[in-house]
């Protein structure tokens, strides 16, 4: 039977504790030793959980970084956009093209409110507050953060593809966007809450497969560049992340108050 993770970090947690170098840190600097100990334990969200989350969330930026400045230069990855964008429009078909259509709806800032606000009446239903909170401020933050790099980066939609009329600029995708934070957070609340290893691995998969189709259908669809919607994924992901950490460390807090 294979352990869990965690006990393996412990267990790398320990043994890094018994290196002479460290030992001697601790004794030097024990307050900064043990702030950066508990960074490593597995055991609390605060430790462990969000030092990957945080490292997750740099990585995330740096990529996103990259990706917006590659589209900024129109370096290879415009070239790459272009040559995507016309080989789906070369086999896009009307009974998919309605199918999508309907998908990437889903994604519409009316979705957040309809979805967002049946979540809402669950959530506080069930006394969670603090996700409520956490929830909109996801969903502020992908409104805003699209609205601001929009404009900053003033990218024309693909010419001449569109299945249907879009204004506004194109990078990032705002669908896509709102699809990982708003879905992502979803399926991070109901995983967070049910115990069943089925149905956490459906809502992991569903949750996956869902947000990707919404971000292909802008793409398909022909209102956005694959490099939008990659971007959208990554910028979306960056407040999904925020959602989930703002969630899990007033879990945190409230646990503590009440020991």
């Amino acid at each position: 039977m294979k352990k869990p993770l965690a006990n393996y970090a412990e267990q790398f947690r320990t043994w890094f504790t018994t290196i002479p170098g460290v030992q001697h840190f601790r004794q030097r600097y024990p307050r900064i030793a043990s702030f950066i100990g508990n960074r490593f334990d597995p055991g609390i969200f605060v430790g462990l959980p969000l030092s990957l989350l945080l490292l997750v969330g740099l990585v995330n930026i740096i990529l996103l970084s990259e990706l917006t400045e590659s589209v900024m230069d129109a370096e290879w990855i415009v070239v790459a956009d272009q040559k995507f964008t016309d080989l789906l429009y070369s086999m896009r078909s009307e009974w998919l093209s309605r199918c999508l259509y309907v998908i990437t709806s889903l994604g519409e800032r009316e979705a957040v409110f309809t979805v967002g606000g049946v979540a809402t009446v669950f959530m506080f239903y069930y006394k969670r507050y603090w996700a409520i909170v956490a929830f909109w401020l996801a969903m502020a933050g992908v409104g805003l953060s699209v609205q601001f790099a929009k404009s900053f980066i003033s990218r024309a939609r693909p010419a001449g593809v569109a299945y249907y009329e879009v204004e506004h600029f194109s990078f990032p995708s705002g669908h896509a966007t709102t699809a990982m934070a708003l879905y992502g957070m979803l399926g991070y609340l109901l995983y967070r809450n049910i115990q069943n290893l089925l149905y956490r691995r459906l809502i992991v998969v569903g949750t996956i497969i869902f947000i990707v189709l919404v971000g292909f259908s802008r793409i398909y669809l022909g209102v956005h560049f694959l490099s939008d919607v990659l971007a959208g994924f990554l910028l979306g992901m960056l407040w999904m992340l925020v959602g989930i950490s703002l969630e899990e460390v007033m879990l945190y807090r409230k646990k503590r108050r009440e020991l």
